[in-house]
């Protein structure tokens, strides 16, 4: 195992900086042999048979055209819990991880908060909100067939209760059965301009549907889920965004505009303002 390890290290030390061509090296050798970090380390002088080898060189190859390990090994951990993910559905990001925890830390005593997550995906937000509010009743929307059916799987897999509903936001006849405490979304929001800065194991392999807007009208989608929020929200309901934080600005005068109050930008923990809250009145709008 030690070979297998210099051997991925050397190798990805072009596509990753040391301490990701760590981690990545272990997440390898654990999905290919079943050892875990902590067994690798005690089982360091075993040699890893013919079959395992071909496989490790098999997913060096895949890295290098860029595809993210996530879709190569099917998973990731997102807040806790592991997702299987594939190309249908984004791969989890960490700042998603803050926006649950900034529900989760606010409403986390209420019990039986009614829940929508809009462009759920893979269902992370959904599926966690599920296991860490208290007994929760939560839904979650998504245009995709294959993202819902990975939802569903994520929650079997994960022991939550959602109610998944296939349908598009757009559709002027979409009605759901509301009302909610609590909608959630994290839409499409990368400009078409922004593409060329984007790296190459997204915009190679995610869904592009899932992250690019025109940039004629970028905040399309949050037009269209504050203005449905009336319909959906209990008075005095909570509408959670994560945002473009070149938009946030437009996106809080947005939600201002569309009737919100205490609209509230936050950052993430690298400083951006990736956050956007605003709650509808006691009269419901």
């Amino acid at each position: 195992m030690i070979e297998t390890t210099a051997y991925l290290r050397e190798q990805l030390a072009a596509i990753y900086d040391p301490e990701e061509t760590r981690a990545i090296s272990r997440w390898i050798i654990e999905h290919v042999t079943g050892y875990t970090p902590a067994q690798q380390i005690l089982a360091k002088d075993t040699p890893i048979d013919p079959q395992q080898r071909e496989a490790v060189r098999m997913i060096v190859r895949r890295l290098k055209l860029h595809e993210p390990i996530q879709y190569i090994v099917g998973e990731c951990t997102f807040h806790g819990l592991t997702f299987s993910v594939n190309p249908s559905v984004l791969i989890p990001r960490p700042e998603t991880g803050e926006l649950v925890e900034h529900i989760v830390q606010r409403h986390g005593a209420a019990p039986s908060l009614r829940v929508l997550d809009i462009g759920t995906g893979s269902g992370c937000i959904a599926i966690t909100l599920s296991r860490q509010l208290l007994r929760p009743q939560v839904m979650a929307l998504d245009l995709s067939a294959e993202a819902i059916r990975t939802a569903q799987a994520n929650a079997e897999r994960n022991g939550a209760e959602v109610r998944f509903v296939c349908a598009d936001l757009f559709d002027p006849h979409l009605t759901l059965p509301g009302p909610f405490d609590l909608i959630v979304s994290n839409p499409p929001y990368v400009c078409d301009s922004e593409k060329s800065d984007m790296a190459a194991h997204v915009l190679d392999y995610e869904p592009h549907a899932a992250l690019f807007v025109p940039d004629d009208d970028p905040l399309l989608f949050y037009r269209a889920i504050a203005r449905r929020a009336h319909e959906w929200l209990t008075p005095g309901g909570w509408l959670y965004f994560e945002i473009n934080a070149a938009l946030s600005t437009e996106t809080a005068a947005l939600l201002v505009a569309e009737g919100y109050s205490d609209v509230r930008i936050s950052r993430d923990m690298e400083g951006k303002n990736r956050f956007a809250e605003g709650r509808v009145g006691a009269g419901g709008g």
